[in-house]
């Protein structure tokens, strides 16, 4: 691989194949998934029926979760489980190079995210400031713009 890329010029070409793309990109993401709530589960200690239990669903909703030939997994399935692990939910629509790299980041046994923890963000928030404050860094961003009306509205930052 060229350059450090996560890719071949050989595999770049084959991408250039839609029904290849398509299909790759599909089987890429339904075993991400599956082994992400997997090792996410795992690393809290709960078993299948435990998980499913904290997300209000039955322990077979949690095994499809992690089965990646399944691949009909809802959007509200995956906030369930997000709010089951207490952390949030991002989907994105990336550029391919950032895609194909975050790809080679597979979940499994060393896969650690903790759970919310107000005082771990406030923390980061108030270094953020002082950083502000000492000139070594200038941006500050508001939470408002663009959330819906039906969730509550985050604080601003504030410098």
């Amino acid at each position: 691989m060229p350059y450090g890329l996560p890719w071949s010029e050989e595999f770049a070409r084959e991408l250039s194949d839609k029904e290849f793309r398509d299909v790759f990109v599909q089987d890429q993401a339904r075993t991400r998934i599956a082994l992400l709530v997997r090792a996410l589960r795992e690393a809290r200690n709960l078993s299948q029926a435990q998980f499913g239990e904290l997300m209000g669903k039955p322990q077979s909703v949690v095994s499809r979760m992690e089965d990646p030939d399944y691949g009909k997994l809802s959007l509200q399935s995956l906030f369930d489980a997000a709010a089951a692990l207490d952390l949030p939910l991002w989907v994105d629509f990336p550029e391919w190079d950032n895609w194909l790299r975050a790809i080679r980041d597979v979940p499994g046994d060393l896969t650690a995210r903790p759970p919310f923890d107000e005082a771990d963000l406030v923390a980061k928030s108030q270094a953020a400031r002082d950083q502000v404050k000492s000139g070594a860094i200038c941006e500050v961003v508001s939470f408002n713009k663009g959330v819906s009306s039906r969730s509550p509205k985050p604080a601003m930052a504030v410098a």
